[in-house]
């Protein structure tokens, strides 16, 4: 039987149960611990759509280079260079975008709130920004799934499609 791949766009984020991490200084693989039960949880959302929406908005230089070979000028187009604290806004930015949500947190004694300041003062924690990067790891992984094919329709018409072609 054929097998189709499901995308799930997962944008309303999913809840992560807190797993230790550690790194291996010989190796330097970061290894990751089973998820503490009743542990605190945080809810992690697809970065995907964040940095499509930066690409947009992105500004851009063009300036015209002698192309030696082609003895020729070409266009070339790129990036503007952010400044330190445009790069800084961006990275807080991302870290808003990214956790939607925080339970059973706590820094310095005081809970961490799911605010934008209390999410960048987290991920200033290695522990807790490995703990985010892994799960982040694991989300785009969840993002596909494989099903059967079996009844599969494609386009508008009502037949069955096959997908394995003979």
């Amino acid at each position: 039987m054929s097998k189709v791949i499901n995308f799930q766009s997962l944008k309303d984020g999913v809840w992560f149960t807190f797993f230790y991490s550690k790194l291996n200084t010989d190796t330097m693989d970061i290894g990751y611990g089973e998820p503490i039960e009743g542990g605190p949880q945080a809810q992690i959302r697809n970065p995907t759509p964040f940095w499509q929406e930066r690409a947009r908005s992105r500004k851009t230089e063009t300036e015209l280079v002698f192309n030696k070979k082609a003895r020729k000028m070409e266009k070339v187009v790129s990036e503007k260079e952010l400044t330190p604290e445009e790069k800084k806004k961006e990275t807080g930015d991302f870290i808003d975008f990214l956790i939607q949500d925080l339970r059973g947190f706590k820094l310095d004694g005081k809970a961490i709130k799911a605010t934008r300041e209390d999410k960048i003062a987290a991920m200033e924690i290695p522990l807790f920004s490995m703990f985010i990067n892994r799960c982040v790891e694991l989300l785009q992984g969840m993002s596909a799934t494989e099903e059967d094919a079996e009844n599969l329709k494609i386009g508008s018409s009502s037949k069955t499609a096959k997908l394995d072609p003979e």
